[in-house]
């Protein structure tokens, strides 16, 4: 299947057949079957079920050989040794679509697997698509069709939202539309994608993105199956302004383990695919339900991008927490405008005109505690310099009319806005307006601030440059294997970066006789394949003034290592030019196997690890990009002048991972590691210079 139009089209069947109908709710089946019927489904329904000749005045069929016409859609609740058989008869008979509801194939381990692989090659010779198995099925309200058996349908109503919501896991399905629905939260789309045993995550992101009922993507992933499709639909999206949100599952798995560096055990399966989203600004959330606050502002208010927040509440304690919370999560308070803080002078006592925005603080003599609201809402919202309004309400005598006035006064204005409900059963009112006017909101503060992050996080994506590979880079050529430090030093300048200047001596004599043509100060360093972290065993050595210095040095750092590895063959000593800096980063680049080459940029030296202070970039990037990358990190603060030292030279190290990601990325097909740690960056104007280095490509 080629066109998202093919996939809509067999998502919008005007036949369903159910295998395994039944009234006994109970059973999948029968919970799948009442659902289906409960919720207005205006195409045709085929029960089949061998023992009865009706359910629910239906006429029901023996099986799906005996329904008299081809239905466009299957769905099957069995056990799992009768799905084959079922997928035959249905293949047979020339069903487009089926979904299997069944699990205990490729998620029950090797035996299972083999079998879904039958199943699907089966429903591929004649061109029938399969969602699952070991899925809960779709909920489409767009297309009045639910085949789905989770409680949470047990609704009077299907809310009807523009928010199209992909899952991986079909439980989670169902509770999060549960919990979606007591919000007043709908959908376009929902669907339960299981094993992907034929389509897959992809398939339903494209149909979405193409869906016009759909303006908004939301995704719980736990892998992804098609990488380089993923990131193509990615840019689509941000192409035709639909917005993805996602929750990935697996953030705290530790990754690889591998030693020999730092930027692979840096680099998890997690920190990569947040890379690749950033890239594609796709926003990675952790909070599904703060995902879904987000995604129905998005839809109320398309386009509108946000920077900053008024807060405006019913409670002095309200609004410094909500402060307290905006700021740790580097979401500004809004500045009013001169006009808007003598507008507001005029209803509030003085000191209290300013945000957050307390309603109790107004002036009694002028205005009640309803009109209050209002008017407030009103002038914050059409102050233009005032992005999101969030509106937090506490336990009061009339929460119900302080909303209603609120919600009058901000759909004055174009503005977009959230509401906080924190009372309990006290504001229970005031929710279900919320939930008729299809406001969005939350009951906790940090959902709404969570969603607001998000959003800005959305509404600062910059478009990255396009790089084009120049002509008349250097051939890798020998370069293969693990490589020493020269050698990778070597690599590294050839494709511009800037390094130290070494000699390499195989013994303690030799390095007395080089040391002059390095120079001093210099800098001492064992070299031996099985020594990786050499600073952790002695094996390097600072500041080294003399050659009477040098030969003790050696001799106590040979001497050490015997000691603690005796096992380590020693090659020699790389003698350097000891080079200084005001900051030292760490910047590497690998192939990741999903996503393909990729830099990382970081907090370098000794602490690397400690800070985990990172960035990643799907290689090439440009100077532009690692600018802005350098700016993200926790030390960029660093970067600026600092005590009375002048600013570093960012731009510099800018270049200096350009240049690393144009390497990264003449290493597309092959598998590499290489990593610079520590990069030096001297005073502005003054460059950076690679002290260390290790590569490995294979």
């Amino acid at each position: 299947m080629n066109q998202p139009s093919d996939l809509a089209k067999l998502l919008n069947p005007k036949s369903v057949a159910v295998i395994g109908a039944s009234e006994d709710q109970t059973k999948f089946g029968g919970r799948l079957y009442k659902t289906l019927i409960r919720h207005g489904y205006k195409g045709t329904i085929y029960p089949i079920n061998p023992g009865r000749q009706s359910l629910f005045d239906i006429k029901t069929f023996p099986d799906i050989v005996a329904v008299p016409d081809v239905p466009d859609m299957v769905i099957m609740a069995l056990p799992t040794e009768k799905i084959k058989n079922e997928i035959k008869k249905c293949a047979e008979k020339g069903v487009k679509c089926a979904i299997i509801i069944t699990s205990k194939f490729s998620d029950a381990g090797p035996e299972g697997a083999a079998l879904e692989n039958e199943i699907v090659q089966i429903a591929r010779r004649s061109n029938m698509r399969l969602i699952g198995p070991n899925c809960l099925g779709l909920i489409s309200p767009a297309n009045e069709l639910v085949l789905c058996s989770s409680p949470a349908l047990n609704v009077d109503h299907l809310i009807k939202s523009p928010i199209g919501f992909i899952s991986q896991s079909g439980a989670l399905m169902g509770t999060l539309f549960d919990k979606a629905h007591s919000q007043g939260i709908g959908f376009s789309h929902c669907f339960s994608i299981g094993n992907q045993a034929d389509l897959e995550l992809c398939d339903f992101l494209e149909m979405l993105i193409h869906d016009k009922q759909t303006s908004v993507i939301c995704t719980y992933i736990e892998g992804v199956k098609s990488p380089q499709r993923f990131v193509e639909l990615a840019a689509l999206a941000r192409k035709m302004n639909k917005p993805i949100l996602a929750v990935k599952a697996g953030k705290t798995e530790e990754g690889s383990k591998a030693a020999f560096s730092h930027t692979a055990s840096m680099a998890g399966d997690y920190a990569t695919l947040e890379a690749i989203c950033k890239s594609q600004n796709v926003i990675l959330m952790d909070d599904p339900m703060a995902m879904f606050l987000l995604a129905l502002s998005m839809s109320r208010f398309p386009g509108k991008k946000i920077d900053n927040v008024t807060v405006v509440t019913t409670s002095g304690g309200g609004g410094a927490l909500s402060a307290d919370r905006l700021s740790e999560a580097k979401l500004a308070l809004s500045e009013f405008s001169e006009q808007t803080r003598a507008q507001l002078t005029d209803y509030f006592s003085t000191g209290q005109a300013h945000n957050p925005i307390d309603l109790g603080g107004r002036r009694h003599d002028v205005l009640d505690s309803d009109a209050i609201s209002e008017i407030t809402a009103g002038i914050v919202l059409a102050d233009e310099h005032v992005d999101v309004g969030l509106f937090v309400l506490t336990t009061a005598p009339s929460v119900l009319d302080t909303t209603d006035r609120l919600l009058a006064g901000a759909n004055t204005t174009q503005k977009p806005f959230l509401v906080v409900m924190l009372p309990g059963q006290a504001a229970d009112s005031a929710r279900q307006l919320l939930i008729s006017q299809r406001i969005p909101f939350t009951n906790t503060l940090r959902e709404a601030v969570d969603a607001l992050s998000a959003w800005q996080s959305w509404s600062q994506y910059v478009e990255p440059d396009e790089i084009t590979i120049p002509e008349g880079l250097p051939e890798i050529g020998s370069y293969r294997g693990t490589m020493n430090e020269a050698d990778s030093k070597q690599l590294l300048a050839a494709f511009g970066l800037p390094v130290n200047r070494d000699a390499f001596a195989s013994d303690i004599v030799s390095a007395l006789a080089l040391s002059e043509s390095v120079g001093f100060p210099l800098v001492a360093k064992v070299v031996s394949a099985q020594i990786v972290h050499k600073s952790d065993v002695g094996g390097v050595v600072l500041d080294i003034q003399s050659i009477t210095q040098l030969e003790q040095v050696l001799t106590t750092m040979l001497e050490g290592i015997r000691q603690t590895l005796p096992s380590a063959e020693i090659d020699g000593f790389s003698l350097q030019s000891m080079e200084h800096g005001e900051l030292e980063l760490i910047i590497g680049a690998r192939n990741d196997p999903q996503f393909g080459p990729q830099v990382i940029v970081g907090s370098g030296g000794i602490l690397v690890e400690l800070l985990k202070d990172m960035v990643i970039l799907p290689a090439p990037v440009s100077a532009d990009t690692a600018r802005r990358a350098l700016e993200s990190l926790k030390i960029a603060i660093l970067f600026k002048q600092y005590r009375g030292r002048m600013a570093l030279d960012v731009a510099a190290v800018a270049q200096a991972i350009h240049r690393l990601s144009l390497l990264a990325a003449r290493l597309t097909d092959l598998d590499f590691e290489i990593e610079i740690n520590p990069l030096k960056v001297r005073l502005d104007g003054q460059g950076c210079v690679a002290v260390d280095a290790r590569a490995r490509i294979e």
